[in-house]
């Protein structure tokens, strides 16, 4: 069995957060969902490139089991690495399920780069969507949504 770590037991659940290193990503789920934070750095995925954490919503249960997955990366300024962490952790074979319905990545950091100004980025957010992955930067402290 995997070491997965689990922050914080399923429960339903209309807003959570989760934080490391002053940094904080905020969930505010419409409706009463089944969810839950696991730990992917140094639990799920133990070596190489790889996001902190991977928050799993559970979006309907009948007729069968369909869930988002968020994968989210808290860092400080190195927005470009936070990115090619999260894409790492996105084509990790762990993480594929037919369950898993919707997809989305999203870092959380103190400052972002600018598209035009850097090309590694855009290349970066084209690889995000071949995967159907969703990908989004969030400020610190700024709710997502579902």
């Amino acid at each position: 069995m995997l070491g997965i770590r689990l922050n914080s037991p399923s429960k339903y659940v209309k807003r959570f957060a989760t934080r490391e290193q002053g940094k904080k990503y905020t969930l505010d789920i419409q409706g009463k969902l089944r969810s839950a934070v696991f730990q992917v750095d140094g639990y799920i995925i133990k070596t190489g490139v790889k996001c902190d954490r991977l928050v799993m919503v559970q979006t309907s249960a009948e007729p069968e089991e369909a869930w988002t997955q968020i994968f989210v990366e808290l860092k400080g300024h190195d927005a470009i690495h936070g990115m090619e962490q999260l894409l790492a952790t996105a084509k990790n074979p762990t993480f594929d399920s037919f369950s898993n319905r919707q997809r989305k990545a999203r870092l959380v950091a103190t400052s972002f780069p600018t598209n035009k100004a850097n090309p590694k980025v855009e290349k970066l957010k084209i690889e995000f969507a071949k995967l159907n992955v969703d990908y989004k930067n969030i400020k610190s402290g700024q709710t997502d949504y579902l």
